[in-house]
């Protein structure tokens, strides 16, 4: 097995491109979700099922190792704002998804101004903290294999790396299979990813997030959405698993895969 495809967003919500390497630590892969977009006014963290807007928002550190200190790059189909912001100093506890999470709201910028135009509505970014606004695991992953039942089931006419995009997973493995969610059966054991290793928790239940294009937030057309599919083929909306890390290290797409 190796590592297909690796995946990461700054910007929680923001559209979930392929990288070809990442570090992980012991909270995940780093660099993945450290911004969200607030409801201040509600203390809330928007969640991208309800603004799927969200989807097309680009969002990527201009200096992986400085982090948001070297800079930042947030780009919209309306434009792109591009330099360092940093936290205002203050604290704020935040609702997600029922969990209270604090986060740190940035200082008023271009940033923030853009996507709350892309949004429609006024926003303000934060920082969080490390697997602060993350729904479950840390890390994230699906077969090749179960990429595309998945796709089949839904009569998905678009690039297997399309629909990988839609379940954003931090990775998609290719076992060299071709039975579908086959990584279920992983649950409970380790995976030596690269130089990482990382437990297999349990399988991931899906939202309707996944029946938007990955890119541009548009929805699919009416009994065609991806979650139905998914739901057809499970008798319940999961696909792919989440795991939590137990060493950290550096992975690349083609590393080697094995069940520990």
């Amino acid at each position: 097995m190796h590592v297909h495809r690796l995946g990461v967003t700054l910007l929680k919500g923001g559209t979930h491109p392929s990288v070809p390497s990442l570090r992980f630590d012991a909270d995940g892969p780093v660099g993945d979700r450290v911004l969200c977009a607030l409801d201040v006014e509600h203390r809330a963290v928007l969640r991208t099922v309800a603004h799927p807007r969200l989807l097309a928002v680009r969002a990527q550190l201009l200096d992986r190792e400085a982090g948001l200190a070297g800079g930042w790059v947030i780009g919209t189909p309306g434009g792109a704002a591009s330099g360092p912001v940093e936290p205002d100093g203050t604290a704020l506890d935040v609702d997600y998804w029922g969990r209270r999470v604090t986060v740190r709201p940035l200082v008023a910028s271009e940033h923030a101004a853009l996507l709350s135009t892309h949004l429609g509505r006024d926003v303000t970014l934060a920082v969080a903290p490390r697997g602060g606004i993350v729904y479950g695991a840390p890390v994230s992953l699906v077969t090749r294999a179960t990429v595309r039942a998945v796709a089949h089931a839904a009569s998905l006419a678009e690039p297997e790396e399309t629909t990988a995009a839609r379940l954003r997973a931090t990775l998609v493995v290719d076992d060299g299979g071709t039975t579908p969610f086959a990584e279920e059966s992983w649950a409970g054991r380790e995976l030596e990813v690269g130089e990482a290793r990382m437990q297999v928790r349990a399988p991931i239940v899906r939202c309707r997030v996944i029946d938007h294009h990955p890119v541009t937030g548009a929805g699919s057309p009416a009994g065609r959405g991806l979650l139905r599919a998914v739901a057809r083929l499970r008798a319940r909306p999961v696909a792919g698993v989440d795991a939590a890390m137990t060493q950290p290290g550096v992975v690349t797409v083609g590393d080697a895969v094995r069940l520990a």
